[in-house]
């Protein structure tokens, strides 16, 4: 009698429990990817397009990405969801942005915004944005190397090349690969630890000038900087290309050490300053390399064009639309000398000029602060939530 209970019930219980595993996991939500989704008319219009600055450095900003487009094939597209735009449309699409900021106030130029324009959010997996901020650095330097001054700051190697691998195949469009020739094979290009502490590119690349190891690797994230030398002159460096090799972040690493609420650009400086014998193995975790070139004007992005403080942005390039429009609401740091003592919300027009290696999806992006002290200390500090909107003229606007 028992056996035959048992033939019965061991499949019942396997069957209630297969059917409960199964339930649970339909009911599981997946994780929303990061997206770029279209506003309602409805939706655009609850929402307030007002700009917290007044428009103050919106026009010569705008003006900056109107050079990019004129530079470039007046066929050239750009992808907003299922819209598509040509370069003379982006600067049509610029032009009439202007008009209107320039020509009405209030109520009426808000309501000519969202008559006359496109909104998209760019959203990351949590269904919002997250913001950084990065800052044009001064460092002190030399033109031959010290016992001060020990850090080469290369320009592009020769050997270095950079694949697009969308010419090969559609699907790759936008990714590219960095390396180098050898043995007629296309091998990874040199990584940090090579570079720096094994000097692998001794007689293969330029130095500009030659710096400090720490102010360096932060240069190198900031993408560009001033260079003070000895003379007291100033030399201005930009961004010219990467080894190809992953960024990652080393305050991951440093959590243990610099509790989350004093997590800054400060606190990992300062922990580096103090802890020489640990500097190697920290610089190493992110085995991204950055070359520089010489430049006259700048910072510049992506876009090849000078950054406009506090409305330029960087986002991530393959799927973001370069030099477009954008809307974005987060929070800033108050400060007192060097102290942060509060938020002041935000609300403004940018323009998207630029990219960089932590930059990566939807619903991401890097504030460009400026130089100076203020700029670095806010930079170091902001890890802020918020919103990103993307704005382009609807097409049947463009030719008014």
């Amino acid at each position: 009698m028992k056996s035959n209970i048992l033939k019965w019930l061991f499949p019942l219980v396997s069957f209630l429990l297969l059917s409960a595993w199964y339930g649970c996991s339909l009911f599981v939500k997946p994780k929303p990817e990061p997206k770029l989704e279209k506003l309602t008319f409805q939706q655009t219009s609850v929402r307030d397009w007002s700009d917290d600055l007044e428009f103050k450095d919106i026009k010569p900003a705008i003006e900056q990405s109107i050079n990019y487009y004129e530079r470039l094939s007046p066929v050239e597209s750009f992808q907003y969801g299922d819209f598509i735009y040509t370069a003379e449309e982006m600067i049509a699409s610029m032009r009439l942005f202007q008009k209107i900021i320039e020509k009405t106030d209030g109520k009426d130029r808000l309501n000519q915004l969202k008559e006359n324009f496109l909104f998209f959010e760019s959203k990351n997996s949590k269904g919002e944005a997250f913001f950084t901020g990065y800052y044009e650095p001064l460092l002190e330097g030399s033109l031959v190397q010290t016992v001060d001054f020990t850090e080469p700051l290369y320009a592009k190697p020769h050997d270095l090349i950079e694949v697009d691998l969308g010419d090969f195949s559609e699907q790759w469009k936008d990714e590219k690969i960095v390396g180098r020739l050898e043995a007629n094979k296309l091998v990874p290009y040199d990584s940090r630890d090579e570079i720096v502490y094994r000097r692998s590119l001794d007689g293969r690349a330029d130095p500009i000038v030659y710096v400090k190891e720490i102010e360096l690797f932060f240069l190198q994230i900031q993408g560009s900087g001033l260079i003070r030398l000895l003379d007291g002159s100033t030399l201005r460096v930009n961004y010219a290309q990467k080894n190809g090799h992953p960024y990652r972040a080393i305050g991951r690493i440093l959590s243990d050490k610099i509790p989350e609420e004093k997590m800054s650009l400060q606190a990992i400086k300062e922990y580096l300053y103090s802890h020489p014998e640990e500097v190697k193995d920290i610089l190493n975790y992110n085995q991204s390399y950055v070359f520089f070139r010489k430049t006259e004007e700048g910072p510049l992005g992506n876009v090849n064009v000078p950054l406009t403080p506090l409305r330029s942005i960087a986002m991530d390039k393959r799927g973001i639309p370069k030099g477009g429009l954008a809307f974005i609401q987060t929070e800033l740091p108050v400060l007192e000398g060097d102290r942060i003592t509060g938020w002041n919300p935000v609300h403004r027009f940018s323009l998207v000029q630029d990219t960089g290696g932590a930059i990566r999806d939807h619903g991401r992006a890097d504030i460009f602060l400026g130089h100076g002290m203020e700029a670095e200390l806010i930079a170091g500090h902001l890890k802020q939530r918020g919103r990103i909107f993307l704005i382009v003229a609807k097409k049947e606007f463009l030719n008014q």
